[in-house]
């Protein structure tokens, strides 16, 4: 098996946590936002950031992925 398969299940799998926390967090700051709800909101999106440039910098380094003129 190859390392990134398992890598690529771990991001998977954070960016599901990421998403049903974000669900959460917009839950709560239409109920009452307060300084934390904010806080926790900011949390979320450099989360999903930070894994969308994650997915990007592991995509790029196949060939084949790169050599696709349909991506």
């Amino acid at each position: 098996m190859r390392l990134s398969q398992p890598f690529a299940t771990l991001v998977v799998g954070l960016a599901f946590v990421a998403g049903i926390g974000s669900l959460a967090v917009l839950a709560l700051n239409v109920l009452a936002p307060t300084a934390v709800t904010v806080l926790a909101t900011a949390a979320v999106l450099a989360l999903v950031a930070l894994v969308v440039v994650a997915m990007s910098a592991i995509g790029a380094r196949s060939r084949r992925w790169l050599s696709n003129p349909y991506w």
